[in-house]
């Protein structure tokens, strides 16, 4: 199956894309969007929808998700359990909306969500069209990379509904699937990832934020 390409290239154009992707959201669905670094798939964050994803992704069904928030107080209000360190606080207060993704404790989130030790992964994406989502979803959102697992990150949409292809195992999905097309994203590189599971804290993926922006700034509180 081919998702429905919505075009978001305009204000106007975004602003209708993004009303239609929240409606996707709370119907269960999976929406293809654009980031600041590359293409991402997403959902509601249920644990129903986590295994769509993974699924489509052609993915471990118990590799946890991403979540981008539209804030963090919309952050702390959906999990309100979360374990925010100040070190966190600090990066996400000088690197957020960025692409960067900062791994907390969270004991009360679903499944799919977590990673190994109650790990929850969040980030504040500065993409017009995900910050357009966001304000009429209201809530946070799952997104991995739009690429078959293993693949080459998605700049396009082209190259993100590569996703779909011939996929006969996908023909039964009882669920819409959309895909925005904001024109080419860019970043060629995934978020740089921060993990406060443990202390100090400790860099799982440099991406875009450098481990040298990161030194500097948690040294600040030091």
């Amino acid at each position: 199956m081919r998702p429905q390409v919505i075009p978001a290239r305009s204000e106007a154009e975004r602003e209708l894309a993004a009303s239609r992707a929240a409606e996707v959201l709370r119907e269960g669905g999976l929406v293809v969007h654009p980031t600041e670094t590359v293409y991402g798939i997403g959902g509601d964050g249920s644990p129903e929808n986590n295994r769509l994803v993974s699924r489509v992704k052609c993915r471990e069904p118990e590799k946890p998700l991403i979540l981008l928030t539209p804030s963090i107080e919309v952050l702390h209000g959906r999990f309100p359990d979360l374990d925010w360190p100040p070190e966190a606080d600090r990066l996400a207060q000088r690197f957020w909306p960025g692409p960067l993704t900062l791994v907390v404790r969270c004991p009360g989130a679903s499944a799919g969500l977590l990673g190994p030790n109650q790990g929850l992964a969040v980030r504040l994406s500065p993409d017009p069209t995900v910050a357009a989502i966001l304000a009429h979803w209201r809530r946070p959102m799952t997104s991995s990379s739009a690429n078959l697992t293993g693949g080459e990150p998605a700049r396009t949409i082209d190259d993100a509904l590569e996703l779909f292809g011939e996929r006969p195992d996908l023909i039964d999905l009882d669920r819409p699937i959309i895909a925005v097309d904001a024109g080419t994203t860019k970043g060629a590189l995934p978020s740089t990832i921060v993990s406060f599971l443990d202390r100090p804290p400790r860099l799982l993926r440099e991406g875009p934020v450098s481990r040298e922006e990161l030194e500097v700034s948690l040294s600040e509180l030091e």
